[in-house]
């Protein structure tokens, strides 16, 4: 089965299925040390997804609300538990896709960030990391939309962490400025698979980055730069360079 095919085949899947929607829960995080590893990268929201009733998203938010050392305990946890995945063949993902009783959209707005997402067998969790610029974001608007088999019991649930990069005073003024009504450009898909929201999650998770030791990049703009783009052309352009750095490779 070859990739188009399984996009289109997910497609129909969902055109089968009952919606759920529910709003995703934003929590603002600082890591405690991170030269040993995060839970979310700087410059993100990083969106965690397991099925309902499960500890790990708890234990994400106490980790990432405490001043201890327990987010990077957890991130070595987390990469521990993916650690050694092989990729799987779209038509094995498929098959994972087609059985699961629900399988999730990521909405921010009118924007959808990623699509077919669902917890996979191993690791039964999702780490979905969004560039993002810094700027204001609506906490209602970031959704878990389900697309559920009609009838069906099964649930997921999912939480964001936003770990706002450093922003200069100038830089924090733009994207301040950004209109209420177009606040959907501080928030952007992951540049790997923008062509196809996620291209189920890179087959379910191979490709994933999260929670590793992050080195630190200088992206910041210019006064001269600021003041001859405006607010809106500054928000997108801090936002391309947030999602270079998480590894934007279009394919």
């Amino acid at each position: 089965m070859d990739r188009s095919t399984a996009l289109q085949l997910a497609c129909d899947e969902l055109e089968e299925r009952e919606l759920r929607r529910s709003r995703i829960e934003i929590i603002d995080y600082l890591p405690s040390d991170p030269s040993q590893g995060v839970l979310a990268p700087p410059g993100s929201i990083t969106v965690y997804i397991t099925h309902a009733g499960d500890p790990l998203l708890q234990r994400v938010r106490d980790a990432a609300s405490g001043s201890s050392d327990l987010d990077v305990q957890l991130s070595l946890e987390i990469r521990g538990r993916l650690r050694g995945r092989e990729q799987l063949t779209y038509y094995q993902a498929y098959r994972l896709l087609r059985d699961t009783e629900s399988f999730a959209s990521i909405r921010y707005g009118c924007r959808t960030l990623a699509t077919n997402l669902f917890p996979p067998p191993g690791p039964q969790f999702m780490v979905l990391e969004n560039p993002y610029n810094g700027g204001r974001l609506d906490p209602d608007e970031l959704t878990l939309v389900e697309h559920r088999v009609p009838g069906s019991r099964g649930r997921l649930a999912a939480l964001a962490l936003r770990h706002t990069a450093p922003l200069t005073e100038a830089e924090r003024a733009a994207v301040e400025q950004v209109p209420e009504d177009q606040l959907e450009m501080n928030l952007s898909v992951r540049g790997d698979c923008c062509d196809n929201l996620t291209d189920y999650a890179w087959q379910l998770l191979t490709a994933i980055q999260v929670l590793a030791p992050l080195p630190t990049e200088e992206v910041s703009l210019s006064e001269e730069e600021l003041e001859r783009m405006g607010p809106a052309a500054s928000a997108r352009k801090l936002l391309s360079r947030r999602r270079e750095l998480l590894g934007h490779a279009h394919r």
